[in-house]
């Protein structure tokens, strides 16, 4: 399943670089960021066709075995536990992994 989700992400970057959004599951606003890929891992920047965009002084890379760390916690997060602490010790991307699984199963 993570694999696959990884895969659909990676394909879609290879294409062409997009832009999503978090999403927080508090009242604040989604901010916007841009993906696109090396072949093997997934490049977050700020948007440029949206806004409000995620503050990213440099852009970041999420390989798969740090998108695989966090993926289990999409699920207990969408079912209303308490996993942000737990989840950020894991990654600093874990509001970009949370966007983009929330993405690519909405597809």
């Amino acid at each position: 399943m993570h694999s696959d989700v990884w895969n659909q992400i990676i394909e879609r970057a290879k294409i062409e670089a997009f832009e999503i959004h978090t999403v927080p599951q508090n009242n604040r606003a989604p901010l916007w960021f841009r993906i696109s890929t090396d072949g093997n891992t997934i490049i977050i920047s700020q948007a440029k066709d949206n806004v409000p965009s995620s503050t990213l002084k440099m852009p970041r890379t999420i390989s798969f075995e740090e998108f695989d760390r966090i993926f289990p916690y999409y699920q207990l997060r969408l079912n209303g536990a308490s996993v942000s602490q737990e989840a950020v010790c894991k990654s600093v991307n874990t509001v970009y992994i949370y966007g983009l699984i929330a993405d690519a199963l909405s597809r």
